[in-house]
């Protein structure tokens, strides 16, 4: 029996030298919320079948990621959270108060955001909706990267800095000397904060909600396209496609041919590059999984074994590569330019993996050959052993490990975020259809 087919798939000097304590709550938040969201990008990894990265190209993968979606995460639920963080800052700073008394406000108001989300009748993708007073993964920590990569905050810029120039700016209004022209303005330390940020709903934290305010819209939309051009991110800001009517009806994966038939040559160019390539190493992936199977014996059911489910999923999977193809040697050398510009480590045991890998797939006339090569199939092997040492499933005596094997180990095809990015798009979009 055939397994069914759908399974596939920055800085101000410290002026300030008062009342520098944090609360415990707040203080990594204040000091490095970028390191801490990405280790709870980690952890998430582990839920989600495309990011699992038994073979170590986890990498290549982020470095894709960020190349067509700068600033995203899979951490990210709704695309307010980018302006919701900022509004409640500023919600905090607006008081005669201390750098700590505003930080303390400030983590109060990210609790008070979850409760009047719900208020506001959201539900799906509330930060905090189950947490509730446990919350520690908090929308400033989630979504500090994609802020400072869409200009909404200063680069290198933290919480305590902002508050800290807004004690600071108070000082140069009582001491600097006035102008005798009314029109002319202070000149002012910057909050880190775009001066164009549009102005907080009166309610924010009574009844908030998800859907954009058109100056919403207009601000995230003209923020992404200026600091991050180039990007599929940014060209599907502003080309929305036409078949793309609501979310039901979003593109199936960011290379849809709805999407890379408008797209200019240098992005398309970028995007059929991740496409093949996200499509060659999955075919590693399920070679990995079928090791696996084969050394368990594991059946699905009464009717079928995991072994003739892989090999099945490894048919199809073979099957378009012979139709898309995959990444060409220039390719290859295009992916190791982009990782180092992304500013990751590529090791070479890791090119040589992935070059010796699609060279196998090229070369086999069909999938059987493929899977029963010895060379390949002791290729994912060390490469498994050399990512995780004793730890690998695969390792020799290593039981334990194996039996933990699920029936599916990171099985799921590279699709560079873009779930959550359509959902930050349709946001967007949402707003065109209502003016």
């Amino acid at each position: 029996m055939k397994a069914d087919r759908r399974h596939g798939n920055s800085r101000l000097s410290r002026a300030i030298k008062k009342d520098v304590s944090m609360t415990s709550v707040f203080g990594w938040v204040a000091t490095d919320a970028e390191q801490r969201r990405r280790m709870m990008e980690v952890v998430d990894q582990f839920r989600d079948s495309t990011t699992i990265d038994d073979l170590g190209l986890g990498g290549i993968r982020d470095a894709f990621s960020d190349t067509l979606f700068p600033g995203t995460s899979t951490l990210h639920t709704r695309i307010r959270y980018a302006l919701f963080v900022p509004w409640t800052l500023q919600l905090a700073s607006d008081r005669n108060a201390t750098v700590s008394e505003m930080s303390g406000a400030f983590t109060r108001s990210e609790f008070q955001l979850t409760q009047s989300l719900l208020n506001g009748g959201e539900s799906a993708g509330v930060i905090g909706r189950m947490a509730g007073a446990d919350l520690k993964r908090t929308a400033s920590t989630v979504y500090w990267g994609l802020l400072s990569t869409w200009g909404v905050f200063e680069r290198g810029f933290t919480v305590r800095e902002y508050f800290e120039r807004c004690v600071l700016r108070r000082e140069q209004k009582r001491v600097l000397p006035r102008a005798d022209d009314p029109e002319v303005a202070l000149e002012l330390t910057p909050t880190g904060l775009h001066e164009r940020l549009p102005a907080a709903p009166t309610d924010l934290l009574n009844a908030a909600e998800f859907a954009l305010r058109p100056e919403d819209e207009q601000f995230l939309r003209e923020a992404i396209t200026h600091y991050a051009p180039g990007s599929l991110l940014a060209h599907l800001v502003e080309n929305q496609p036409a078949s793309w009517v609501d979310f039901e009806s979003a593109p199936a994966t960011f290379a849809s041919p709805e999407i890379v038939a408008d797209l200019p040559q240098a992005l398309q160019g970028l995007v059929t590059r991740a496409n093949k390539y996200a499509i060659a190493v999955h075919g590693a992936s399920l070679v990995y999984n079928l090791i696996l199977a084969r050394r368990t014996g594991r059946h699905i059911d009464d009717e079928m074994t995991y072994e003739e489910h892989y090999i099945d999923r490894i048919h199809e999977w073979f099957d378009e590569t012979q139709r898309e193809g995959t990444p060409t040697a220039e390719d290859q050398n295009q992916i190791w330019l982009m990782v180092s510009a992304t500013g990751r480590a590529l090791s070479r045991s890791t090119t040589v993996f992935v070059r010796e890998w699609i060279a196998s797939v090229n070369a086999a006339a069909n999938a059987d050959q493929l899977i029963e090569s010895a060379e390949v199939i002791q290729r994912i092997i060390s490469r498994e052993r050399e990512k995780k040492g004793a730890r690998a499933r695969l390792a020799p005596g290593n039981r334990r490990a194996l039996d933990a094997w699920s029936g599916a180990a990171g099985t799921g095809r590279n699709n560079f975020r873009w779930n959550y990015v359509a959902r930050h798009l349709q946001d967007l979009y949402d707003v065109r259809t209502t003016d």
